[in-house]
C-alpha cells in the first residue's frame, strides 16, 4: 500500500518537476547598463508582470536584458525562449516566427522632437516630407501609410542612443519612442535629448514563445486571461 501511495505521489509530482525554466529576454535599447535598465519603470512593470504570470501558470522564467538585435539573434538560434513585451508585427520578417500569448499590456508611443525646438509640440502635420527615426523592425499603424506614400521617410536605428544621436545631428526630424522612454530621455539629468509630443497611439504587446515551447501557450494564455480579469496586470504599467 505504501509503495502504491508513493508511486501515485511521484506520478503527480512529475509534471511540476519536469517544468522547465524559460530564458526570458526584455529589450534594452538605451545603451544603459543592464543594472540601470532593470530599475527603470517600464522594465519593473514587465518584470512584475512576468512574475505574476509565472506564479499563475506554474511556468518558471529567468529574465535578462539585451539590445533588441541581440535579443532577436538569441531567439533565432534557440538560446532565448521568451521575448517579453513585443508586438507580432515587429518580428514579421523573422525566420523564427514564434508563438504569441494574449496581450499583457498596451504600449503607447509618441513623437519626440529635438529639444532646441522649444516647447512647440511635435505633430505629424508639421513633419510632412521629413524623416522619422524608429527602432529597426518596429511598425506603427498610424505611420505606415505615410511611409508607404513617401509623405514621411523612415530611418531605422539599432538602439535608442543611435536614434537620438541622429536626432541631435539633424539626420532625422523626429523619433518614435515608447511614452515612458520618451519621458526618461527628456529629463535634464539625461541631457534632455528629446521633447515628447504627439501620441501615435498604443499597440498591444505580449510574450513571444520559441516554437519548441508552443505547448505552454494555452496555459500561459489562461493565466494571462485570469490575471486580466482580476485586474492585476494593467495596473502594473499604470503604476510604473
Amino acid at each position: 500500500m505504501n509503495r502504491l501511495w508513493w508511486g501515485l505521489m511521484l506520478l503527480l509530482c512529475l509534471p511540476a518537476l519536469a517544468q522547465p525554466t524559460l530564458r526570458a529576454g526584455l529589450a534594452n535599447d538605451s545603451g544603459e547598463s543592464l543594472r540601470a535598465n532593470a530599475d527603470d519603470g517600464l522594465s519593473l512593470a514587465y518584470r512584475d508582470a512576468l512574475a505574476l504570470i509565472g506564479r499563475q501558470s506554474g511556468v518558471h522564467f529567468q529574465l535578462d536584458y539585451y539590445p533588441s538585435q541581440r535579443l532577436e539573434q538569441l531567439f533565432q538560434v534557440g538560446k532565448l525562449d521568451v521575448e517579453v513585451g513585443v508586438n507580432a508585427s515587429w518580428r514579421a520578417l523573422s525566420p523564427v516566427a514564434g508563438f504569441y500569448t494574449q496581450p499583457i499590456a498596451d504600449a503607447e508611443f509618441v513623437l519626440c522632437l529635438p529639444p532646441d525646438k522649444g516647447k512647440r509640440p511635435a505633430t505629424l502635420a508639421s513633419l510632412k516630407g521629413g524623416t522619422i527615426g524608429t527602432l529597426l523592425g518596429q511598425r506603427f499603424p498610424s505611420l505606415e501609410s505615410a511611409f508607404a506614400s513617401r509623405k514621411l521617410l523612415r530611418d531605422g536605428s539599432a538602439n535608442e542612443d543611435e536614434m537620438l544621436d541622429k536626432l541631435r545631428q539633424g539626420r532625422v526630424q523626429a523619433v518614435v519612442l515608447e511614452r515612458r522612454r520618451a519621458q526618461y530621455w527628456s529629463r535634464s539629468d539625461e541631457g534632455g535629448r528629446c521633447l515628447p509630443g504627439e501620441s501615435l497611439g498604443s499597440l498591444p504587446v505580449a510574450l513571444r514563445l520559441h516554437p519548441r515551447y508552443r505547448d505552454l501557450l494555452p496555459g500561459l494564455n489562461q493565466a494571462i486571461q485570469q490575471l486580466q480579469e482580476q485586474g492585476r496586470l494593467r495596473p502594473l504599467f499604470a503604476r510604473h
